[in-house]
């Protein structure tokens, strides 16, 4: 009887946590006009890092169209904040969608954001002027490093090495002949 509640109790919980992970994930990005003294939130974001889909839930684009503005993240565990600078017109979204591109590290969480100018114009029945791209992190090709020299016993390397034909061991030949047929003299002309 223990066990099987025991049993019961392990199961309950990892359905729990099943449903918690399918949740998705939600971030809040960041802007900082230069002469401002603290950020506010330009958009609020939430994402499956999963599946990679992800959707603009809020977002607030600044009044003011003049100046440098840096977009970005508030890390509250480094109390870091990450971002790059735009111009702030970039952000208005009257013309051109903004894309918020968000680099995604290892643990799935959110650890850079950029900005990219989309190419499609803002529709109008639009309820959101902003798009989000995620990026994951993939690990990229590995050399292969450290791999022994595989010789034959007497020493010498096991890979034979083809034999030339006489068109590639000889090109040069038939460039200098023909290049001395083709500045030869002509006749003179009177």
């Amino acid at each position: 009887m223990r066990l099987l509640l025991t049993l019961l109790g392990v199961l309950a919980l990892l359905a729990f946590a099943r449903a918690d992970a399918s949740l998705p994930v939600s971030t809040d990005i960041l802007y900082w006009p230069v002469g401002a003294s603290q950020p506010s939130v330009l958009a609020r974001v939430a994402y499956d890092p999963t599946s990679l889909n992800s959707d603009v839930v809020s977002y607030h684009p600044p009044k003011d169209q003049a100046g440098l503005v840096r977009v970005g993240l508030y890390i509250p565990g480094s109390k870091k904040w990450v971002g790059s600078v735009v111009s702030s017109s970039s952000l208005a979204g009257e013309q051109l969608q903004p894309i918020f591109r968000l680099h995604l590290g290892p643990a799935n969480q959110v650890y850079h954001v950029s900005l990219m100018a989309s190419s499609a114009p803002v529709a109008k029945d639009s309820t959101t002027k902003a798009q989000v791209e995620l990026v994951s992190n993939e690990a990229g090709v590995q050399p292969h490093l450290n791999r022994p020299v595989v010789v034959n016993p007497d020493g010498q390397n096991t890979e034979e090495v083809p034999e030339k034909g006489l068109l590639q061991r000889y090109w040069w030949v038939l460039l200098i002949i023909m290049f001395l047929g083709m500045s030869g003299g002509g006749e003179e002309q009177s």
